[in-house]
């Protein structure tokens, strides 16, 4: 909009994702899958219908995430079990060098004025799709759920974006992010940016995975631990390009700590890798669905 001159008023972007699980993990059946993206624009616009269409069309083309969510990328892993590297059996080899275990090795945090992330309390109650996730439903061995996590952003009068995020299903608590570019994209860099909470989520969902692995299968693994590379282009827009948003596919280097068999380790690396929501978004072609709403 700033490139084109453009007045956005009242700006809020309200998402909805959908993923789903489905299968049984005792017999290595379990997958799970990703849904397209619906998204409302909520705005005030001097605009006409089609030409506001097109720029929200083109805003949503222009984001890195683009490269994530309309191609079909695979995810390479390293593998690597008390210290001594294994070839993954299923997952997708990186080829190339092992990046080292990270625990232990994290920088010391900085202090900042702002609170970039805070509890709200629970979700609001909403009509969901049949079959979504009840509570304890994730740690049950045959499976056929969808799950539906949503998020409304708003951009506040400092220039922040402030992001309420909700779990409809199954019924999870409200969290508070701020977010903000860094100085070469327009910001001020006051709170993490976009690509670095993309990257942060696929890497907790990833992780999530081998402990409720762990968890059903009643395995030894008191510690486990990954270093994850994303790679973003800049943004067609916040970047200057010009161009649609594309990503490379995520490399991944997991460090287990386990008394269990290699083959048991390369298992349980497969089956996160198939169970992870978000490698599947990486791995599907998906369109987002989108309305726009002028208030």
């Amino acid at each position: 909009a700033a490139d084109r001159g453009v007045a956005l008023r009242k700006l809020r972007i309200i998402q909805n994702n959908y993923y789903t699980m489905k299968g049984s993990m005792r017999k290595r059946t379990m997958v799970g899958g990703a849904l397209p993206v619906e998204l409302e624009v909520e705005v005030d616009c001097d605009l006409d219908d089609a030409a506001l269409n097109q720029l929200i069309m083109n805003g949503v083309h222009a984001s890195p995430l683009n490269g994530l969510m309309r191609g079909v990328l695979p995810s390479y892993f390293t593998l690597t079990k008390n210290g001594v590297e294994l070839d993954p059996a299923k997952a997708a080899k990186f080829e190339g060098a092992v990046v080292g275990d990270p625990v232990g090795q994290a920088p010391e945090a900085r202090s900042t004025e702002l609170t970039l992330i805070e509890r709200l309390g629970m979700s609001p109650q909403k009509a969901v799709r049949k079959g979504t996730a009840k509570a304890a439903s994730s740690l049950t061995d045959e499976q056929d759920r969808t799950l539906n996590p949503a998020a409304i952003c708003t951009l506040r009068e400092d220039g922040i974006k402030e992001i309420e995020q909700r779990l409809y299903s199954p019924r999870g608590s409200v969290f508070r992010f701020l977010s903000e570019e860094a100085e070469v994209a327009g910001g001020m860099g006051r709170a993490p940016d976009a690509v670095s909470y993309i990257s942060a989520g696929i890497a907790f969902c990833f992780m999530t995975q081998f402990g409720r692995m762990a968890s059903m299968e009643q395995l030894d693994l008191p510690s486990y631990s990954i270093v994850q590379d994303t790679h973003f282009s800049l943004g067609g827009a916040s970047g200057g390009t010009g161009k649609a948003g594309e990503a490379d596919p995520v490399e991944t280097h997991v460090h287990l700590v386990t008394d269990e068999a290699d083959a048991v380790a390369q298992d349980m690396l497969d089956v996160s890798e198939q169970t992870c929501f978000l490698h599947a978004f990486c791995r599907t072609e998906l369109k987002t669905k989108l309305k726009i709403t002028r208030v």
